[in-house]
């Protein structure tokens, strides 16, 4: 079997494209820049030079695989380039769903998110029926939601598709803001924590690439899939791992209201990060609530299953001291 794949060298397709090649698939990347793509290659999956907002780079490869995975997205928080953040993840979903229509692959493995439900109300845990209010707590959030409208779209027209929305993804090497609450965790560092009340489902990132697989293998065609983890508000999976990492919960939380404060120095707190300036203000918008889903469908019908945070948490931190 000979998989396509888009954002291999990003984190969770990363671990995707290795779970194909582990699981004996001939593995085709696509890689805008290959130079980060040399580990890859030294498991034998091949390398193409292109990228998703350049159509002509696709329907080569595209063309040779029995199955597409399509993870290539600009995720982040806090970002400003509304164009570039919309050609990448609306306008490049589009062009893989084009090439792969033409070139008739059988099966198309999407990678959504559960951001396209959005934030809502503490102690409601959603399923795939929700529906989004209509008011978008970041660019990524926004962009996201359209591509999989735009999905959905294609699936009416008869495209093979199953789309998988991970849930809050973490794991060693993680760069994201996530990743970042974890390596000051880890380090010590965390002396006061922003959004300890907020709701979020942890998963691990190789229980969602083994999602992937089984998304591939078991989804029906047009369905979506939330391929989430253990729910629990910051402050509890803090506290249940707390006994296993030997690091302390920090004392301070910082809620909405304390961060709203912070705005005006929020470009120095994005520069301390590594992250955009506007990290904060959408920081805020995306964790006053809940981000907290279920996975049940996936349970039933993939066979899916998640580690726990006291499973999947403590050896991330590890990693972190060791290697940050």
């Amino acid at each position: 079997m000979r998989a396509f794949i888009t954002g291999a060298t990003g984190f969770i397709g990363g671990h995707v494209a290795r779970r194909l090649v582990d699981t004996g698939w001939q593995v085709t990347a696509l890689a805008r820049t290959p130079e980060r793509g040399a580990g890859l290659r030294e498991l034998g999956i091949t390398l193409v030079p292109g990228d998703v907002t350049e159509p002509s780079s696709l329907a080569g490869p595209i063309a040779k695989a029995d199955a597409v995975f399509h993870l290539a997205a600009w995720y982040q928080l806090g970002a400003s380039d509304r164009t570039r953040m919309y050609q990448i993840n609306v306008k490049g979903t589009e062009h893989v769903m084009t090439a792969a229509a033409d070139a008739g692959v059988p099966r198309i493995v999407y990678c959504s998110s559960v951001a396209v439900l959005g934030v809502h109300e503490s102690g409601v845990i959603p399923d795939e029926t929700a529906k989004h209010s209509g008011r978008f707590a970041s660019l990524y959030e926004e962009t996201k939601w359209m591509a999989h409208e735009r999905v959905r779209e294609f699936v009416a027209e008869g495209l093979p598709v199953v789309s998988v929305m991970p849930g809050a993804v973490y794991g060693p090497g993680d760069t994201s803001v996530l990743g970042v609450l974890m390596r000051f965790y880890a380090k010590g560092w965390l002396i006061a924590c922003p959004f300890m009340e907020a709701g979020v489902s942890w998963v691990r990132v190789e229980d969602v690439a083994d999602g992937f697989l089984l998304a591939h293998d078991k989804g029906r065609l047009g369905e979506d899939y939330i391929i989430a983890g253990d729910n629990a508000t910051i402050r509890e999976m803090l506290t249940r791992v707390a006994p296993l990492t030997g690091v302390k919960v920090p004392r301070l939380s910082l809620g909405p209201r304390m961060m709203r404060l912070g705005l005006p120095i929020a470009p120095l707190v994005g520069k301390v990060l590594k992250q955009p300036p506007g990290i904060v203000r959408e920081g805020i918008e995306s964790l006053t609530g809940s981000i907290e889903f279920s996975s049940e469908k996936a349970r039933r019908e993939l066979g899916y299953v998640f580690r726990s945070v006291e499973e999947g948490v403590p050896d991330t931190v590890k990693w972190y001291q060791e290697n940050t």
